[in-house]
């Protein structure tokens, strides 16, 4: 019940952001009365003969560099992670690229981010690691992502058109709560790094006005969430992971180019909106998510678009950010899929994840 409900609350934030999408940019646009090639560009024409209409059109060549981009990121991802594993316990290539297969088509498809929980878990099932230590790792890296692309995001605005609409103050005030949210995360990381006891006095004292036995729990998992940091990074590998975290983003945002040059919107958006597009979707999808980000994913990557006046450009901005999804989904499934289909990661063991997340909350 408790799993089924979770589902439900997230098939109900997939059709908010469904709906949301579709009163700016309809739906219906998208549907042909015939599909055909020319010249290496797939047209999608309304109507029939001398009278038909170009709804979209993209450029199949570019969706080429478009997924080799998306595969060149996937390995970044997977590398940055190593020098903050590697105070902690060392793993070749191989083991970080198949947890991390599995574990990022977790995150992209479970609801409410429950695929996070995929990564320590199953790094954890080689008996190197703790889970504890590497949600530690998880931790950095998600407040590291939170602070670099709430940081891109106010960057770009300088240079986007439609300062005074309010698609753009609202960019701007989501890029400030983001930068608030991570900064306090930081500071709260950095407090508990360097104060154990204090900060597990804190949540023990916070919660346990609501529940005695809820306040020991939490603050045994504060423990050892603090002792898995303590062992993590020396400067040296942190100023590694910062690097690798300021070129994994930086190539990512020319996926967003290279698939806005299909449906030749790249002159019109240009890099900066290439990457204020790919801050918002990062922004964006760390509140609680859709299977599969279904409706949120489009919508985020759609705000700053709106700015560009692309609605009036005769190129459909919802066929494009359709293909930007469904490229970074085939990516994912591809990945991830082969080590599932070889056995090599056990589906069974990721769906235990959500199991075992719900009976500590039932416990708890």
């Amino acid at each position: 019940m408790k799993l089924f409900l979770k589902w439900a609350v997230s098939l109900l934030i997939a059709a908010f952001f469904v709906w949301l999408s579709s009163r700016q940019w309809p739906v219906a646009d998208l549907l042909c009365d015939e599909m055909a090639l020319d010249g290496g560009e797939l047209l999608c024409r309304v109507g029939a003969g001398t009278a038909a209409n170009v709804s979209w059109a993209v450029k199949l060549i570019w969706l080429l560099p478009a997924f080799g981009v998306l595969a060149l990121v996937h390995f970044m991802r997977v590398l940055r992670w190593a020098p903050l594993l590697n105070p902690l316990a060392r793993f070749d290539f191989s083991t970080l690229n198949r947890v991390g297969a599995v574990s990022f088509f977790a995150v992209f498809t479970f609801p409410l981010r429950l695929g996070e929980f995929a990564r320590p878990f199953l790094i954890s099932q080689t008996g190197k690691l703790r889970k504890s230590a590497a949600f530690g790792t998880i931790a950095v890296e998600r407040v590291m992502d939170g602070l670099m692309m709430a940081l891109v995001l106010g960057l770009v605005l300088f240079v986007l058109p439609g300062s005074n609409t309010a698609t753009y103050l609202s960019l701007r005030a989501g890029a400030l709560v983001a930068l608030a949210v991570f900064s306090g995360a930081l500071g709260i990381l950095v407090v508990a790094y360097f104060n154990k006891d204090f900060a597990v006095k804190v949540v023990g004292a916070v919660f346990g006005l609501v529940s005695a036995k809820l306040a020991q729990k939490l603050a045994g998992i504060m423990a050892a969430f603090i002792d898995g940091m303590k062992a993590m990074p020396t400067w040296r590998n942190f100023a590694q992971f910062v690097l690798l975290t300021a070129l994994y983003w930086g190539v990512n945002g020319f996926y967003y180019y290279c698939v806005a040059a299909a449906f030749g919107m790249a002159e019109q958006v240009g890099f900066a909106g290439a990457y204020a597009m790919m801050s918002a979707v990062a922004v964006g999808l760390m509140i609680p998510n859709s299977p599969a980000n279904v409706g949120s994913f489009w919508y985020f990557l759609l705000l700053p678009v709106s700015l560009f006046g692309a609605a009036g450009s005769g190129v459909n901005p919802m066929a494009f950010a359709l293909t930007v999804w469904a490229l970074m989904m085939l990516q994912y499934t591809l990945f991830a899929g082969y080590f599932l289909a070889t056995g090599k990661v056990s589906l069974q063991k990721i769906w235990s994840i959500q199991r075992q997340r719900l009976e500590q909350t039932n416990d708890q």
